[in-house]
């Protein structure tokens, strides 16, 4: 059957198939109001309304200066960290604006110390043509390490690209001289500590020809062209996709065939005439002479024969085992984290 025509949601009647008697929606509590003129249920409670929303009540201002300095501290303490916990509407954006505020300028700033360091290079150049003393990059060298050292203009300094400016700086000049010792010595082990240069950096800055530069040419100090060669051993390995542990270094050995055949012995008399040859060279004939080393650098090592064959062999297959091993480490590393 349908039900009744009533407008009015609360005569609403269900009724039940055969016949069974209707069951009436529960009747609504009747209010009364209280002698303040508040409405209140039958137990006594005050009523809520709806429609208005309850204000929270704002706490009075606390003359912090009427209170002894202990408690004022304590207030003052814990109404800083309610700013910092319970940030007003709206700071959200405000603090994003706020960053990209900061990011426009770290970039103004990078971009305009680019320019004034491409500047004072092109100016030395003319003073050195001129035959004058360059100072213009020595007088801006300290505005340039400051902001070198700050890890937080990484990203500026990439996008800016304020590494050509330091390849400019650099780079051999007109004369053939290479920059001020002091120049080198800020830049090389700066340019050691930013991981943040990668291949892409390395081809829009030009700064690993200046890198091969520095380890070929013979005027560099020791320490900077060893700087110079760890720097273009690390930044060349992702590119020939060699790995950095030296676990997984190949190190190649010397051929039994390649290897200049051993003299069984020699005579006395070649002994003789060797030690004469060598003693005409000498100014001084009763004079001392005095030891020197001449190992050589190396890079190839020496194969081992004879009773350290075996040794040798077994520690080859060591060193092919624990490399297998960590290459499957690896593989199973990988898998995991793409899961």
């Amino acid at each position: 059957q349908s039900s009744s025509g009533a407008s009015s949601e609360d005569d609403y009647v269900q009724e039940r198939p055969g016949g069974a008697k209707p069951v009436k929606k529960a009747v609504k509590k009747k209010s009364r109001r209280s002698h303040n003129g508040e409405e209140e249920d039958e137990v006594g409670r005050p009523r809520r309304q709806a429609q208005k929303k309850r204000k929270r009540q704002q706490q009075p201002e606390i003359d912090l200066s009427t209170l002894p300095p202990e408690e004022a501290k304590k207030i003052r303490l814990d109404m800083q960290i309610d700013a910092i916990i319970k940030p007003k509407k709206g700071s959200r954006s405000k603090k994003r604006k706020n960053e990209d505020e900061l990011d426009r300028f770290a970039d103004d700033e990078v971009a305009r110390l680019r320019e004034a360091m491409i500047n004072a290079a092109d100016q030395d150049d003319i003073a050195i043509k001129e035959g004058n003393p360059a100072l213009q990059k020595l007088r801006l060298l300290p505005e340039v390490m400051d902001v070198l050292r700050k890890s937080s203009l990484a990203q500026s300094i990439v996008d800016n690209n304020l590494l050509q400016g330091v390849r400019r700086w650099l780079e051999p000049l007109p004369d053939r001289s290479i920059p001020a010792l002091n120049i080198q010595r800020e830049f090389f082990p700066l340019l050691k500590k930013m991981d943040y240069i990668d291949s892409a950096v390395l081809r829009e800055s030009g700064l690993g020809k200046v890198m091969i530069f520095y380890t070929r040419c013979k005027r560099v100090q020791p320490d900077i062209a060893r700087t110079a060669g760890d720097l273009v051993s690390t930044w060349s390995r992702p590119i020939i996709k060699r790995s950095a542990s030296y676990r997984d270094r190949i190190i190649p050995i010397a051929q039994e065939e390649n290897a200049p055949s051993r003299p069984t012995g020699r005579s006395l008399n070649a002994i003789l005439s060797q030690a004469k040859e060598s003693e005409k060279g000498r100014v001084r004939k009763n004079a001392v002479n005095i030891p020197r080393s001449d190992l050589g650098s190396y890079t190839v090592a020496p194969k081992s024969g004879g009773l350290m064959r075996g040794n040798a062999v077994s520690v080859e297959g060591d060193v092919e085992r624990r490399r297998k091993a960590a290459e499957r480490l690896r593989v199973l590393t990988r898998k995991v984290h793409a899961k």
